[in-house]
């Protein structure tokens, strides 16, 4: 038997307790839980994200790193922020590397122990007679290492992992666990504004401590991906993931015979083609689509302006009159807040609209709110009409919350779904390197251009949005409704048949459940 792909068929297989909700079936509950480990990750890379914006507001952290009243202050608080991204592009290529010979576990478990010991490094900055500024530095460039290990390798697990009907979802969600960590660190920083010591920077940095410990320990308990098994030949074991966390421990399982299936057919198709070489991989044409849809996805992700809202938050409130610190984080956390119920709206919609309307819708968001800004901060600056300064504010909100609604499920996915198995961790690669790239150059010209022309900085990101806008529409292919080996016919055009053996079907006879209990045994 063979089954065409698309159109969400996969869902019309019958799969072993698929009709109880998904807390109620032991595999897949064990699978969830195991996946909040992956979350955890991109979760501590948001809180990390947002510290270093609120850090700007506290003159304790300032006085200790030796910035205030420091002339060099932007620039120094530029190489803070491109430090994390620095790391992250030097060792992107190490990464790609550990996830194809190692296995992708290998990846969380560098970033874990990276977490636990820059977060100790940077907690004891400015502490005695150290230089403090040296130390935060150090602090920054080791978690920025591991940060790009789980950031690159996540996606791909999450893409992997999860039972075929809980892929889009899990791997929306992704991006929502990052706002996640933000909200956190918004709340918590705002708290301890009020602390008139070193405490007040220092225990929200230390607050990555368990969560890396955390980490540490679930990903040992965190079963290998079933498809980086097959692809070293390990199918037994692969086989085995599949029938116990998609199938519920059915052996004969309809659905994991389709998904071995594919998965089987997709890496002989890879393995006839050479897909896993970079010859092919930079000659092919189907490869060259493949790496032109992360490029450009990772160019919205990181050049639409939004860098400017993370990182130098106060900046902008300051620019628009609004000093006072308790004041910023206030609205700081405010703003984490509704980004949150946006990148939410943003995975609800995921299920029930095209990828691609759904970048539109949000792009269009993201230009009117980018238009409205710089008017409001021009208005302000000329006028100093407090009207002016509470609609850049606005916007600043709006700015963020249309981004998010794609950003959110789909930036974060979409890279890992579009590459196939061969090539996914050295194209997440290139979506690594690329996006630290340009972090780079966000975090260290945005605050020159910040003190320098101010709201005049928002034009060059108005023609970035323009262009990519436009580029939706002609790079782009639309992904929803299909497994993630299905995907591959949108750019190689081979249709994927996967082929099902009635035989192994698990119809529930005498005879196959002894069967099954042989299985089992193997396994």
């Amino acid at each position: 038997m063979h089954m065409n792909a698309g159109n969400e068929a996969f869902r019309s297989i019958p799969n072993k307790d698929s009709h109880l909700p998904w807390y109620k079936n032991a595999g897949l509950l064990q699978l969830n839980l195991f996946l909040l480990c992956i979350f955890t990750g991109q979760f501590l890379n948001g809180y990390d994200g947002a510290l270093i914006s609120s850090f700007q507001a506290m003159n304790s952290w300032l006085t200790t790193l030796g910035l205030k009243g420091n002339s060099a202050k932007a620039t120094d608080i530029g190489l803070l922020n491109a430090a994390v991204y620095l790391a992250g592009m030097c060792i992107a290529p190490f990464a790609a590397w550990v996830s194809d010979r190692f296995g992708r576990k290998w990846c969380i478990r560098y970033s874990s122990i990276a977490n636990l010991i820059g977060t100790a490094i940077g907690a004891a900055a400015g502490t005695g007679s150290s230089n403090g500024y040296a130390m935060f530095m150090m602090s920054r460039i080791i978690i920025g290492s591991g940060l790009a290990f789980c950031v690159m390798i996540s996606p791909i697990m999450l893409q992997e992992l999860p039972h075929p009907k809980h892929r889009v979802l899990m791997a929306g969600l992704f991006d929502v666990a990052y706002i996640a960590g933000s909200f956190v660190a918004a709340w918590v920083t705002f708290g301890c504004s009020y602390i008139s010591n070193d405490w007040a920077w220092r225990i929200p940095y230390l607050i990555h401590l368990p969560f890396a410990v955390i980490m540490i320990i679930v990903i040992s308990l965190v079963p290998e991906s079933p498809r980086w098994l097959f692809k070293q030949g390990r199918e037994d074991e692969g086989k085995a993931f599949m029938v116990k966390y998609h199938a519920n421990g059915g052996e004969n399982d309809e659905l994991v015979a389709f998904e071995v299936s594919e998965i089987q057919e997709a890496l002989r198709s890879e393995r006839e083609a050479k897909q896993d070489t970079w010859r092919m991989i930079l000659t092919s044409r189907s490869s060259l689509h493949r790496l032109a849809c992360v490029v450009l996805i990772v160019t919205m992700q990181n050049l639409s302006g939004t860098a400017i809202i993370a990182y130098y938050y106060t900046s902008i409130l300051k620019l628009v009159g609004i000093t006072k610190t308790s004041t910023q984080t206030g609205i700081n956390a405010g703003l984490t807040s509704f980004t949150v119920l946006m990148a939410l709206s943003g995975v609800w919609l995921t299920k029930r609209i095209r990828r691609k309307t759904q970048i539109y819708v949000s792009w269009a968001g993201v230009l009117l709110s980018n238009l409205g800004l710089i008017i409001s901060t021009s208005l302000y600056t000329q006028t100093g009409h407090k009207s002016a300064g509470l609609a850049a504010v606005f916007f600043v909100w709006t700015y963020n919350g249309s981004f998010f609604l794609a950003c959110g499920p789909i930036f974060f996915a979409y890279p890992a779904e579009v590459l196939h198995l061969s090539m996914r961790s050295k194209g997440m690669m290139i979506w690594t390197i690329c996006g630290k790239m340009m972090s780079v150059f966000s975090s260290y010209v945005n605050p020159v251009a910040m003190v320098d022309i101010a709201w005049k900085w928002y034009f060059f990101y108005t023609a970035i949005i323009v262009v990519t806008g436009i580029l939706v529409h002609f790079v782009l292919v639309e992904t929803k409704g299909r497994t993630l080996e299905e995907i591959g016919e949108l750019f190689d055009g081979k249709i994927l048949q996967a082929h099902l053996d009635p035989l192994h079907y698990d119809l529930g006879s005498d005879d196959e459940k002894m069967s099954e209990k042989s299985l089992e045994k193997n396994v």
